[in-house]
């Protein structure tokens, strides 16, 4: 399954945890934090893209996202992220 999530209009990391729990539905448990972000991409089941587009590097908070992503999809297999700057 492919997701694309525009984060032109993401400017804080708490929006981003929103945005990726919604979409990727997470469980109840998710913590909002990269640890808790990590465990869910980890768990994914099925072969998954995640594409954000719009994606500002530059943003204080994005290089932990960007470790966390790139952490995932050495650990799972079926997943992807592709991250598209702006």
């Amino acid at each position: 399954m492919e997701h694309h999530i525009d984060c032109s209009g993401i400017h804080d990391p708490a929006a981003l945890h929103r945005v990726l729990a919604e979409v990727l539905c997470f469980p109840d448990w998710y913590g909002h934090n990269l640890d808790a972000l990590f465990d869910c991409l980890t768990c994914v089941s099925e072969p998954t893209c995640l594409v954000l587009e719009n994606w500002n590097p530059d943003e204080s908070w994005a290089e932990g996202f960007e470790m966390t992503f790139l952490d995932a999809q050495t650990e799972n297999s079926l997943l992807q992220v592709v991250l598209e700057a702006d």
